[in-house]
C-alpha cells in the first residue's frame, strides 16, 4: 500500500510538481525563503522543504515571479548561509563562558559579579571582596554596569565578549567580514496561474468518481515509493489494502515524461491508469505494459467523455482487484 509522503521529503520534488501543489490550494501565496539550520536556504511549500536552487531553477523556467527579496548572512569564505554564533573569551578565546550581574567598585576598580558584593542578601550590593570597603550609593561608590562574562577556563570577567561566525566548512570569520546572499520572495507567474485548468480537470473527475463508485479518491497527491522517494500522483484511488494510480499525459507529453511515469509506477509498485491522448496513445502506450498500466485514449477537449471512459475503466479495474 503506497504511504503518502511527509514534509521530510526534500530534494526530490519537482518543480512541475511544486507548480500542481500550489494551484492545488487555489490561493495565491508568496514563497519566503528560510533558513533551515545546518541545511541552508530552503523554501516550504505544501509542507515539503524544497532547497532554493531547485526552486529557483523553476523561476528561470517561467514558472514564478519575484516580487521582492530577503537577505541571509553567509561565510566570507565559502558562502554557506549555515552559520553558527560563537560567543568567546577574548583573552583565551574558549567558549565556556557564564553570565553575571556585573559590579564595579569605583575606587580600587575591582569589578566581578553582584554575588561576590553580597554578604548576607542576595542581590543586595555591600562590600567590595577586593578591599573591604563598605558600598552604600550606586553611582557614586559603585557602578552597576549590567550584564557581564566570566570566562570559565581562564577565570577572566569581562562586559564585551569576542563574537565569531563559524560556518559548517568550519571556516571561522568576524561579524564585520560576513557576506550577504540575496534570495527572491516568489510568487507563481500567470502562465502557471493558467494551468490552473488542468486542476480543474482533476478536481471534476475525482467528483465523479466519488459520486459514481463511492470511491475514496484525492488529487495531487505526494506518495512516497519503496526507495523513500516521493512522486506527485495526479490522482490516488485509495482502499484499506489497495491503491489505484491516475496520471495524465496529454497533447503536450514527451517521451521522457512517459519514462518518468514507468519510474513512478516501478517505485510504487501500484495499477497505473493513465489518460493519454488520442494522438499520442499510439506512440507512448508501447513504453506501457498492460500488466501494470491501463491506458485511456481520450481527446482532453471532451471533458465528458474522459468522465465516461474513466469511471467505465475505473469501475473494471476495481472490480477486478477489489479496490
Amino acid at each position: 500500500m503506497a504511504k503518502r509522503a511527509s514534509s521530510e521529503a526534500q530534494e526530490s520534488v519537482h518543480v512541475e510538481d511544486i507548480v500542481l501543489l500550489l494551484l492545488k490550494e487555489r490561493v495565491e501565496q508568496d514563497l519566503v525563503p528560510t533558513i533551515v539550520p545546518g541545511s541552508g536556504v530552503y523554501y516550504v511549500v505544501a509542507g515539503f522543504h524544497i532547497p532554493a536552487e531547485r526552486l529557483l531553477r523553476g523561476s528561470q523556467k517561467g514558472f514564478f515571479e519575484v516580487k521582492r527579496h530577503l537577505s541571509f548572512p553567509s561565510c566570507g569564505t565559502c558562502r554557506s548561509t549555515s552559520l553558527i554564533l560563537e560567543i568567546l573569551c577574548p583573552s583565551c578565546k574558549t567558549s565556556d563562558l557564564t553570565r553575571i550581574d556585573l559590579v564595579v567598585h569605583y575606587e580600587c576598580g575591582y569589578m566581578g559579579s553582584v554575588e561576590e558584593f553580597s554578604t548576607k542578601s542576595y542581590g543586595v550590593v555591600e562590600r567590595c571582596p577586593k578591599c573591604g570597603k563598605t558600598l552604600k550609593r550606586v553611582g557614586i561608590d559603585y557602578g552597576r554596569p549590567g550584564v557581564g562574562f566570566r570566562c570559565q577556563n581562564c577565570r577572566e570577567i569581562f562586559q564585551y565578549p569576542l563574537v565569531n561566525v563559524r560556518c559548517d566548512g568550519n571556516h571561522q570569520t568576524t561579524l564585520d567580514k560576513v557576506n550577504l546572499e540575496r534570495y527572491p520572495v516568489l510568487s507563481l507567474s500567470r502562465e502557471s496561474w493558467r494551468v490552473s485548468r488542468f486542476v480543474d480537470m482533476l478536481q471534476i473527475i475525482e467528483n465523479e468518481l466519488r459520486k459514481s463508485l463511492d470511491l475514496d479518491v484525492s488529487i495531487l497527491e505526494m506518495v512516497r515509493g519503496r526507495s523513500g522517494v516521493p512522486h506527485l500522483i495526479h490522482m490516488l484511488i485509495r482502499s484499506s489494502d489497495k491503491d489505484v494510480a491516475l496520471m495524465v499525459l496529454d497533447e503536450q507529453t514527451e517521451l521522457t515524461e512517459a519514462m518518468n511515469v514507468v519510474s513512478k509506477n516501478i517505485d510504487l509498485g501500484i495499477h497505473f491508469i493513465v489518460l493519454m491522448d488520442e494522438r499520442k496513445a499510439e506512440e507512448l502506450s508501447r513504453l506501457l505494459n498492460p500488466q501494470y498500466f491501463t491506458v485511456i485514449p481520450v481527446n482532453f477537449q471532451n471533458v465528458d467523455e474522459i468522465r465516461y471512459k474513466l469511471v467505465e475503466s475505473v469501475y473494471s479495474i476495481v472490480a477486478a482487484r477489489g479496490v
